[in-house]
């Protein structure tokens, strides 16, 4: 018996949403959805991205962060740092300071790209889409913007060195 079938008929019998979503192994606001309006059931598109969290799980979230006291290190496990766990399997790291978008060229170069890609609030169906839209901004960004970032290097280091690691205009 077709699934939206089995709905009806158990709508008709008079169960519970919770019952029927439990007998057909749909979420509730599925049957919800189907059982007001059974004709514009599943002619929708996509909003978007999934959630990546459930709207209960996120209101669990913001429940229980401000009943603790516990802070990112507590849920760190056996490493509090990125350099302890890197340190811990002995692999040398350069010396970078921590949040220094302005030493890496390339963060500027994602972001041109980001914007492009995503202008207007455009949203892909597929990976596939999302790859070749990268694939045609990407070849549309100029060299000669490249070499102006990698040309732009030692004004960087120069600004980060005179504001002590600070935010610089990069």
């Amino acid at each position: 018996m077709p699934e939206r079938a089995q709905v009806d008929l158990m709508v008709q019998l008079n169960m519970s949403v919770s019952l029927i979503s439990a007998r057909i192994h749909r979420y509730r606001t599925v049957i919800n959805s189907y059982i007001s309006d059974p004709v514009a059931y599943g002619t929708s598109k996509s909003t978007g991205r999934p959630r990546k969290l459930k709207q209960r799980d996120e209101r669990n979230v913001a429940r229980a962060v401000p009943n603790t006291m516990k802070s990112a290190k507590d849920f760190a496990g056996p490493y509090n740092s990125s350099r302890a766990f890197l340190a811990s399997k002995k692999i040398k790291v350069l010396d970078w300071p921590a949040c220094s978008p302005d030493l890496n060229p390339i963060e500027s170069v994602w972001g041109i790209l980001t914007r492009s890609v995503y202008k207007n609030g455009k949203q892909y169906n597929s990976i596939f889409e999302l790859k070749d839209a990268v694939k045609a901004e990407w070849s549309k960004i100029h060299p000669s913007y490249l070499d102006n970032l990698s040309n732009s290097m030692p004004n960087r280091i120069f600004q980060v060195i005179r504001k002590n690691g600070e935010f610089t205009s990069y």
